[in-house]
């Protein structure tokens, strides 16, 4: 799967939704413990300055959020072996 931070344009290929989280927060600009921890941090920061409620009790919530909230788009691999 491909999964798009619509307002960044970054996109990162994975099978799951707890890798993809790893994969944010290992980006963002602040250093967290885990990834419930960063989910946490995000939906705070998203409800504060963009008044959007983001559920951040497991990656397969926060995921579904990102995408009712058009941050995010997922789209299945295509091609040779889904590489592509």
């Amino acid at each position: 799967m491909k999964y798009t931070l619509i307002k960044r344009n970054k996109n990162f290929r994975t099978t799951s939704n707890s890798e993809f989280v790893a994969w944010m927060r290992k980006h963002d600009l602040q250093q967290w413990e885990d990834n419930l921890d960063f989910m946490k941090g995000y939906a705070y920061r998203k409800l504060t300055f963009e008044k959007m409620e983001i559920r951040s009790d497991n990656e397969d919530a926060f995921v579904e959020d990102l995408q009712k909230n058009n941050l995010l788009k997922i789209e299945s691999s295509k091609g040779l072996f889904g590489l592509f």
